[in-house]
Protein backbone atom coordinates (compact mmCIF):
# COMPACT_ATOMS: atom_id res chain seq x y z
CA UNK A 1 0.00 0.00 0.00
CA UNK A 2 1.42 3.50 -0.86
CA UNK A 3 1.10 6.59 1.47
CA UNK A 4 -1.08 9.01 -0.99
CA UNK A 5 -0.21 12.75 0.36
CA UNK A 6 -0.51 16.23 -1.47
CA UNK A 7 1.92 15.39 -4.08
CA UNK A 8 2.17 18.87 -5.16
CA UNK A 9 5.26 19.29 -8.06
CA UNK A 10 7.61 21.62 -8.79
CA UNK A 11 7.02 24.50 -11.40
CA UNK A 12 9.54 23.60 -13.90
CA UNK A 13 7.20 20.50 -15.33
CA UNK A 14 9.46 17.63 -13.63
CA UNK A 15 6.25 16.13 -12.84
CA UNK A 16 6.96 11.97 -12.97
CA UNK A 17 10.20 12.43 -11.44
CA UNK A 18 9.09 14.53 -8.63
CA UNK A 19 5.81 11.79 -7.70
CA UNK A 20 7.77 8.79 -8.87
CA UNK A 21 11.00 9.27 -6.91
CA UNK A 22 7.73 9.90 -3.37
CA UNK A 23 5.96 6.76 -4.16
CA UNK A 24 9.04 5.08 -4.04
CA UNK A 25 10.14 6.12 -0.73
CA UNK A 26 6.42 5.67 0.19
CA UNK A 27 5.93 2.29 -0.91
CA UNK A 28 8.70 1.33 1.70
CA UNK A 29 7.06 3.00 4.35
CA UNK A 30 4.28 1.12 7.38
CA UNK A 31 1.13 1.26 4.90
CA UNK A 32 -0.97 4.23 5.55
CA UNK A 33 -3.81 6.04 3.51
CA UNK A 34 -4.62 9.33 2.63
CA UNK A 35 -8.51 10.50 4.68
CA UNK A 36 -9.85 13.30 2.41
CA UNK A 37 -12.14 15.16 4.64
CA UNK A 38 -15.35 17.15 4.22
CA UNK A 39 -15.47 20.54 4.84
CA UNK A 40 -19.20 20.16 6.54
CA UNK A 41 -18.58 18.23 9.55
CA UNK A 42 -18.15 19.87 12.67
CA UNK A 43 -17.50 18.75 16.13
CA UNK A 44 -19.91 19.33 18.74
CA UNK A 45 -18.70 21.63 21.59
CA UNK A 46 -16.96 20.13 24.63
CA UNK A 47 -18.13 20.22 28.12
CA UNK A 48 -16.27 20.30 31.43
CA UNK A 49 -14.67 16.77 31.71
CA UNK A 50 -11.99 14.60 33.59
CA UNK A 51 -9.07 14.88 30.85
CA UNK A 52 -9.10 11.21 30.46
CA UNK A 53 -12.78 11.52 29.86
CA UNK A 54 -11.95 13.89 27.57
CA UNK A 55 -9.63 12.14 25.96
CA UNK A 56 -11.54 9.46 25.21
CA UNK A 57 -14.47 11.65 23.97
CA UNK A 58 -12.32 13.47 21.93
CA UNK A 59 -11.56 9.99 20.30
CA UNK A 60 -15.16 9.19 19.57
CA UNK A 61 -16.09 12.14 18.41
CA UNK A 62 -12.68 12.17 15.65
CA UNK A 63 -14.37 8.69 14.78
CA UNK A 64 -18.02 9.50 14.25
CA UNK A 65 -16.29 13.06 12.44
CA UNK A 66 -14.16 10.84 9.55
CA UNK A 67 -17.48 8.46 8.77
CA UNK A 68 -14.73 8.01 5.36
CA UNK A 69 -16.12 6.02 2.43
CA UNK A 70 -13.41 3.39 1.45
CA UNK A 71 -12.16 3.14 -2.32
CA UNK A 72 -9.17 1.58 -3.28
CA UNK A 73 -7.44 2.22 -6.53
CA UNK A 74 -5.34 -0.04 -7.88
CA UNK A 75 -2.88 1.26 -10.80
CA UNK A 76 0.18 -0.15 -12.46
CA UNK A 77 2.88 1.79 -10.75
CA UNK A 78 5.37 -0.90 -11.41
CA UNK A 79 7.47 -0.03 -8.55
CA UNK A 80 9.20 -2.62 -7.94
CA UNK A 81 10.94 -2.00 -11.24
CA UNK A 82 12.04 1.35 -10.41
CA UNK A 83 15.59 2.66 -8.99
CA UNK A 84 14.35 4.23 -5.38
CA UNK A 85 16.90 6.97 -5.29
CA UNK A 86 17.12 7.90 -8.52
CA UNK A 87 14.42 7.09 -10.82
CA UNK A 88 15.52 6.55 -14.12
CA UNK A 89 13.50 7.29 -17.77
CA UNK A 90 12.33 4.52 -18.14
CA UNK A 91 10.62 4.05 -14.59
CA UNK A 92 9.09 7.56 -15.02
CA UNK A 93 7.59 5.94 -18.41
CA UNK A 94 6.43 2.86 -16.94
CA UNK A 95 4.41 4.31 -14.30
CA UNK A 96 3.23 7.34 -16.87
CA UNK A 97 -0.50 6.11 -17.32
CA UNK A 98 -0.90 4.84 -13.63
CA UNK A 99 0.59 8.74 -12.03
CA UNK A 100 -1.91 10.88 -14.63
CA UNK A 101 -4.87 8.96 -13.81
CA UNK A 102 -4.14 8.83 -10.04
CA UNK A 103 -3.65 12.46 -10.30
CA UNK A 104 -6.92 13.13 -12.17
CA UNK A 105 -8.77 10.68 -9.58
CA UNK A 106 -7.21 12.66 -6.40
CA UNK A 107 -8.78 16.07 -8.09
CA UNK A 108 -12.14 14.29 -8.38
CA UNK A 109 -12.24 13.29 -4.97
CA UNK A 110 -10.83 16.62 -3.74
CA UNK A 111 -13.75 18.05 -5.46
CA UNK A 112 -16.52 15.81 -3.49
CA UNK A 113 -14.43 16.37 -0.35
CA UNK A 114 -14.68 20.47 -0.58
CA UNK A 115 -18.49 19.57 -0.72
CA UNK A 116 -18.53 17.80 2.37
CA UNK A 117 -17.36 14.57 1.92
CA UNK A 118 -15.31 11.92 3.50
CA UNK A 119 -12.91 9.48 1.61
CA UNK A 120 -10.55 7.45 2.50
CA UNK A 121 -8.30 6.50 -0.03
CA UNK A 122 -6.20 3.40 -0.74
CA UNK A 123 -3.64 3.36 -3.65
CA UNK A 124 -2.23 -0.44 -4.19
CA UNK A 125 0.56 -0.84 -6.94
CA UNK A 126 -0.80 -3.57 -9.36
CA UNK A 127 2.97 -3.90 -10.80
CA UNK A 128 0.81 -5.17 -14.06
CA UNK A 129 1.40 -8.00 -12.77
CA UNK A 130 -1.12 -11.07 -12.73
CA UNK A 131 0.32 -12.69 -9.60
CA UNK A 132 0.46 -9.12 -7.65
CA UNK A 133 -3.08 -8.69 -8.66
CA UNK A 134 -4.54 -11.76 -7.13
CA UNK A 135 -2.49 -11.40 -3.94
CA UNK A 136 -3.78 -7.90 -3.25
CA UNK A 137 -7.21 -8.90 -4.01
CA UNK A 138 -6.94 -10.32 -0.71
CA UNK A 139 -4.95 -6.81 1.33
CA UNK A 140 -7.58 -5.87 3.87
CA UNK A 141 -7.82 -2.49 1.53
CA UNK A 142 -9.83 -4.20 -0.75
CA UNK A 143 -11.91 -6.28 1.72
CA UNK A 144 -12.74 -2.88 3.45
CA UNK A 145 -13.69 -0.93 0.33
CA UNK A 146 -17.15 0.17 -0.84
CA UNK A 147 -15.17 0.85 -4.40
CA UNK A 148 -12.57 -0.31 -6.15
CA UNK A 149 -11.27 1.18 -8.98
CA UNK A 150 -8.58 -1.06 -11.32
CA UNK A 151 -7.02 -3.35 -12.11
CA UNK A 152 -6.58 -1.45 -15.47
CA UNK A 153 -5.49 -4.36 -17.89
CA UNK A 154 -7.14 -7.12 -19.05
CA UNK A 155 -5.14 -9.37 -18.02
CA UNK A 156 -5.19 -8.63 -14.16
CA UNK A 157 -8.79 -7.75 -14.06
CA UNK A 158 -10.51 -11.41 -13.86
CA UNK A 159 -7.58 -13.10 -11.68
CA UNK A 160 -8.48 -9.91 -9.50
CA UNK A 161 -11.65 -10.28 -9.83
CA UNK A 162 -12.08 -13.82 -8.94
CA UNK A 163 -9.77 -13.52 -5.97
CA UNK A 164 -11.40 -10.56 -4.27
CA UNK A 165 -14.60 -12.29 -4.03
CA UNK A 166 -16.28 -8.81 -3.34
CA UNK A 167 -19.73 -9.22 -1.86
CA UNK A 168 -20.50 -5.47 -1.18
CA UNK A 169 -18.51 -3.37 -3.54
CA UNK A 170 -18.11 -2.57 -6.96
CA UNK A 171 -14.83 -3.11 -9.45
CA UNK A 172 -14.38 -0.75 -11.77
CA UNK A 173 -13.06 -1.12 -14.93
CA UNK A 174 -11.80 2.22 -16.21
CA UNK A 175 -9.96 2.07 -18.83
CA UNK A 176 -9.81 -1.75 -20.76
CA UNK A 177 -12.37 -1.64 -23.84
CA UNK A 178 -12.58 -5.52 -23.80
CA UNK A 179 -15.95 -6.96 -24.02
CA UNK A 180 -16.96 -7.72 -20.27
CA UNK A 181 -18.25 -11.31 -21.04
CA UNK A 182 -14.81 -12.08 -21.61
CA UNK A 183 -14.47 -11.98 -17.05
CA UNK A 184 -17.69 -12.81 -16.32
CA UNK A 185 -17.74 -10.41 -13.10
CA UNK A 186 -21.67 -9.52 -12.21
CA UNK A 187 -19.78 -6.45 -10.18
CA UNK A 188 -17.86 -5.18 -12.63
CA UNK A 189 -18.21 -1.98 -13.90
CA UNK A 190 -16.66 -1.41 -17.81
CA UNK A 191 -16.21 2.48 -18.22
CA UNK A 192 -14.70 2.34 -22.02
CA UNK A 193 -17.59 1.27 -24.10
CA UNK A 194 -16.21 -1.94 -25.65
CA UNK A 195 -16.50 -2.81 -29.35
CA UNK A 196 -19.94 -4.40 -29.58
CA UNK A 197 -21.89 -1.13 -28.20
CA UNK A 198 -19.98 1.08 -31.21
CA UNK A 199 -21.05 -1.50 -33.29
CA UNK A 200 -24.90 -1.08 -32.07
CA UNK A 201 -24.10 2.51 -32.64
CA UNK A 202 -22.85 2.84 -35.87
CA UNK A 203 -25.65 0.56 -37.61
CA UNK A 204 -28.54 2.35 -35.73
CA UNK A 205 -27.20 5.73 -37.05
CA UNK A 206 -26.83 4.45 -40.33
CA UNK A 207 -30.18 2.69 -40.80
CA UNK A 208 -31.93 6.04 -39.84
CA UNK A 209 -29.64 7.51 -42.61
CA UNK A 210 -31.08 5.21 -45.37
CA UNK A 211 -33.12 5.57 -48.11
CA UNK A 212 -34.70 3.74 -50.71
CA UNK A 213 -31.75 3.73 -53.35
CA UNK A 214 -28.89 3.94 -51.43
CA UNK A 215 -26.17 1.52 -50.49
CA UNK A 216 -24.32 0.46 -47.70
CA UNK A 217 -20.55 -0.47 -48.53
CA UNK A 218 -18.69 -2.83 -46.01
CA UNK A 219 -14.81 -2.08 -47.26
CA UNK A 220 -13.32 -5.21 -46.17
CA UNK A 221 -9.33 -5.02 -45.68
CA UNK A 222 -8.99 -8.64 -44.71
CA UNK A 223 -7.11 -7.47 -41.05
CA UNK A 224 -8.26 -8.76 -37.63
CA UNK A 225 -9.68 -4.90 -36.88
CA UNK A 226 -11.73 -4.58 -39.77
CA UNK A 227 -13.35 -8.14 -39.63
CA UNK A 228 -13.90 -7.83 -35.60
CA UNK A 229 -16.41 -4.16 -36.53
CA UNK A 230 -18.08 -5.44 -40.17
CA UNK A 231 -19.08 -8.99 -39.12
CA UNK A 232 -21.43 -7.57 -36.48
CA UNK A 233 -22.34 -4.87 -38.61
CA UNK A 234 -23.71 -6.59 -41.22
CA UNK A 235 -25.72 -8.61 -38.83
CA UNK A 236 -26.77 -5.50 -36.67
CA UNK A 237 -27.58 -3.67 -39.27
CA UNK A 238 -29.64 -6.52 -41.01
CA UNK A 239 -31.43 -6.97 -36.98
CA UNK A 240 -32.37 -3.39 -37.45
CA UNK A 241 -33.14 -3.25 -41.21
CA UNK A 242 -33.68 -6.62 -43.02
CA UNK A 243 -34.41 -5.42 -46.86
CA UNK A 244 -31.00 -2.81 -46.61
CA UNK A 245 -28.71 -3.02 -49.47
CA UNK A 246 -25.64 -3.73 -48.36
CA UNK A 247 -22.82 -5.16 -50.55
CA UNK A 248 -19.08 -6.69 -49.43
CA UNK A 249 -16.39 -4.70 -51.56
CA UNK A 250 -12.66 -5.48 -51.79
CA UNK A 251 -10.82 -3.25 -54.21
CA UNK A 252 -11.10 -0.87 -56.88
CA UNK A 253 -12.65 -2.74 -59.02
CA UNK A 254 -15.63 -4.03 -57.08
CA UNK A 255 -15.95 -0.35 -55.47
CA UNK A 256 -16.33 1.02 -58.81
CA UNK A 257 -18.91 -1.59 -60.03
CA UNK A 258 -20.90 -1.17 -56.69
CA UNK A 259 -21.44 2.76 -55.91
CA UNK A 260 -24.49 4.21 -56.76
CA UNK A 261 -25.05 7.17 -58.93
CA UNK A 262 -28.81 7.59 -58.21
CA UNK A 263 -28.39 7.28 -53.75
CA UNK A 264 -26.27 7.78 -51.56
CA UNK A 265 -23.16 5.63 -50.86
CA UNK A 266 -22.46 5.13 -47.06
CA UNK A 267 -18.84 3.21 -47.00
CA UNK A 268 -18.03 1.77 -44.02
CA UNK A 269 -14.11 1.34 -43.28
CA UNK A 270 -13.23 -0.07 -40.65
CA UNK A 271 -9.21 -0.90 -41.23
CA UNK A 272 -7.08 1.00 -38.56
CA UNK A 273 -3.75 0.74 -41.09
CA UNK A 274 -2.14 4.34 -42.71
CA UNK A 275 -1.21 2.65 -45.48
CA UNK A 276 -4.54 0.73 -46.35
CA UNK A 277 -7.02 3.76 -45.43
CA UNK A 278 -4.41 6.41 -47.95
CA UNK A 279 -5.09 4.59 -50.99
CA UNK A 280 -8.97 3.96 -50.45
CA UNK A 281 -9.55 7.73 -49.89
CA UNK A 282 -8.15 8.82 -53.04
CA UNK A 283 -10.27 6.47 -54.64
CA UNK A 284 -13.51 7.40 -52.77
CA UNK A 285 -12.28 11.35 -53.49
CA UNK A 286 -11.96 10.44 -57.01
CA UNK A 287 -15.62 8.89 -57.59
CA UNK A 288 -16.67 12.00 -55.31
CA UNK A 289 -15.42 14.85 -57.20
CA UNK A 290 -14.67 12.88 -60.61
CA UNK A 291 -17.67 11.15 -60.98
CA UNK A 292 -20.14 12.58 -58.49
CA UNK A 293 -21.35 10.01 -56.65
CA UNK A 294 -22.66 10.83 -53.43
CA UNK A 295 -20.46 9.17 -50.67
CA UNK A 296 -20.71 8.85 -46.56
CA UNK A 297 -17.45 7.81 -44.82
CA UNK A 298 -17.55 6.01 -41.68
CA UNK A 299 -14.41 4.77 -39.71
CA UNK A 300 -13.22 3.19 -36.79
CA UNK A 301 -13.09 4.44 -33.46
CA UNK A 302 -9.38 4.72 -33.12
CA UNK A 303 -9.29 6.90 -36.19
CA UNK A 304 -9.62 9.83 -34.03
CA UNK A 305 -5.84 9.06 -32.82
CA UNK A 306 -4.10 8.04 -36.40
CA UNK A 307 -3.67 11.75 -37.15
CA UNK A 308 -5.31 12.54 -40.56
CA UNK A 309 -4.05 15.43 -42.71
CA UNK A 310 -6.02 17.91 -44.51
CA UNK A 311 -5.55 16.62 -47.92
CA UNK A 312 -6.45 13.26 -47.16
CA UNK A 313 -9.86 14.52 -47.98
CA UNK A 314 -12.03 13.37 -44.77
CA UNK A 315 -13.98 16.59 -44.65
CA UNK A 316 -15.15 16.21 -47.95
CA UNK A 317 -16.21 12.79 -47.26
CA UNK A 318 -17.83 14.04 -44.19
CA UNK A 319 -15.93 11.42 -42.36
CA UNK A 320 -17.83 9.97 -38.90
CA UNK A 321 -16.79 7.72 -36.11
CA UNK A 322 -18.29 6.63 -32.97
CA UNK A 323 -16.86 7.50 -29.75
CA UNK A 324 -17.39 6.79 -26.01
CA UNK A 325 -14.94 9.68 -24.87
CA UNK A 326 -14.03 13.24 -26.41
CA UNK A 327 -12.47 16.33 -24.52
CA UNK A 328 -13.96 20.21 -25.50
CA UNK A 329 -10.79 21.79 -24.61
CA UNK A 330 -12.97 25.00 -25.10
CA UNK A 331 -16.05 23.75 -22.49
CA UNK A 332 -15.35 25.82 -19.70
CA UNK A 333 -15.52 22.76 -17.58
CA UNK A 334 -12.34 21.49 -18.82
CA UNK A 335 -10.63 24.55 -19.29
CA UNK A 336 -10.57 24.98 -15.06
CA UNK A 337 -9.83 21.46 -14.53
CA UNK A 338 -6.95 22.41 -16.92
CA UNK A 339 -5.88 25.31 -14.64
CA UNK A 340 -6.25 23.79 -11.84
CA UNK A 341 -4.17 20.22 -12.96
CA UNK A 342 -1.38 22.85 -13.94
CA UNK A 343 -1.27 24.73 -10.73
CA UNK A 344 -1.67 21.41 -8.85
CA UNK A 345 1.12 19.58 -10.68
CA UNK A 346 2.70 22.00 -13.20
CA UNK A 347 1.98 20.48 -16.51
CA UNK A 348 -1.24 20.21 -18.46
CA UNK A 349 -3.52 16.78 -18.03
CA UNK A 350 -3.46 13.79 -20.20
CA UNK A 351 -6.54 11.65 -21.56
CA UNK A 352 -5.68 9.49 -18.55
CA UNK A 353 -6.04 12.61 -15.71
CA UNK A 354 -9.53 13.42 -17.31
CA UNK A 355 -10.21 9.17 -16.82
CA UNK A 356 -9.44 9.36 -13.57
CA UNK A 357 -11.22 12.88 -12.53
CA UNK A 358 -14.34 11.52 -14.72
CA UNK A 359 -14.22 7.94 -12.81
CA UNK A 360 -13.65 9.63 -9.50
CA UNK A 361 -16.39 12.31 -9.34
CA UNK A 362 -19.07 9.84 -10.91
CA UNK A 363 -18.31 6.77 -8.02
CA UNK A 364 -17.20 8.93 -5.49
CA UNK A 365 -19.86 11.08 -5.96
CA UNK A 366 -22.31 8.30 -5.92
CA UNK A 367 -20.91 6.63 -2.56
CA UNK A 368 -21.61 10.03 -0.92
CA UNK A 369 -24.87 10.06 -2.09
CA UNK A 370 -26.61 6.94 -1.53
CA UNK A 371 -23.96 5.21 0.94
CA UNK A 372 -23.75 1.32 0.49
CA UNK A 373 -27.26 1.57 -1.41
CA UNK A 374 -25.03 3.70 -4.50
CA UNK A 375 -25.05 0.37 -6.95
CA UNK A 376 -28.69 0.75 -6.72
CA UNK A 377 -28.26 3.83 -8.61
CA UNK A 378 -25.81 3.82 -11.52
CA UNK A 379 -28.20 2.44 -14.33
CA UNK A 380 -30.67 6.12 -13.59
CA UNK A 381 -27.50 7.92 -13.01
CA UNK A 382 -26.02 9.67 -16.37
CA UNK A 383 -23.17 11.41 -16.18
CA UNK A 384 -21.64 14.50 -18.17
CA UNK A 385 -18.26 14.82 -17.77
CA UNK A 386 -14.77 15.90 -18.89
CA UNK A 387 -13.74 13.38 -20.98
CA UNK A 388 -16.80 10.34 -21.11
CA UNK A 389 -20.38 10.08 -20.74
CA UNK A 390 -21.94 7.84 -18.48
CA UNK A 391 -24.75 5.84 -19.31
CA UNK A 392 -24.68 2.38 -17.86
CA UNK A 393 -26.89 -1.11 -18.35
CA UNK A 394 -26.80 -4.23 -16.25
CA UNK A 395 -26.36 -7.71 -16.91
CA UNK A 396 -26.69 -10.44 -14.43
CA UNK A 397 -23.89 -12.01 -16.03
CA UNK A 398 -20.76 -9.32 -16.78
CA UNK A 399 -21.99 -6.56 -14.87
CA UNK A 400 -22.37 -3.19 -15.82
CA UNK A 401 -21.13 -1.87 -19.19
CA UNK A 402 -21.01 2.27 -20.53
CA UNK A 403 -23.75 2.37 -23.37
CA UNK A 404 -23.30 6.04 -23.91
CA UNK A 405 -21.69 6.61 -27.61
CA UNK A 406 -21.57 9.85 -29.53
CA UNK A 407 -21.12 10.43 -33.27
CA UNK A 408 -17.95 12.54 -34.29
CA UNK A 409 -17.56 14.12 -37.76
CA UNK A 410 -14.04 15.26 -39.24
CA UNK A 411 -13.84 18.86 -39.90
CA UNK A 412 -11.35 21.60 -39.22
CA UNK A 413 -8.38 19.52 -38.35
CA UNK A 414 -9.91 17.21 -36.15
CA UNK A 415 -12.94 14.73 -35.24
CA UNK A 416 -15.54 17.19 -33.77
CA UNK A 417 -18.70 15.85 -32.37
CA UNK A 418 -21.94 15.68 -35.02
CA UNK A 419 -24.65 18.54 -34.13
Amino acid sequence: MILVQNLRLPSNGSKYLTVLAILLFLAGCTPKVRVLRGSGNKVPPKVAVPAEKEKAEEEVVEKEKVAVKNIALLLPFELDKANPHAPSTADIKRSALALDFYQGFKLGLDALAAAGTNFKLDVLDTRDDVGESARIAKAEAVQNAALVVGPVYPKEIQVFGFNASLDNALQISPLAASMPSEFNLPNLVTITAPLAVHVRALAAHIVKQYQSGDVVLLYETRDATSEQLLAPLRAEIQRLKRDIKMVAVQDAETLESSVHLSGKNFVVLATTNKYQISPILAQLRALQEEHAYQIQLFGHPSWSKLGFAEDDGLAALKARITTSYHIDKQAQPVRRFDQQYRSEFGVTPTEFAYKGYDAAYYFGGLLAKYGADYKEHITDSEYEGLHNHFKFEYNPAWGYVNNAISILQYGSGDFRPLN
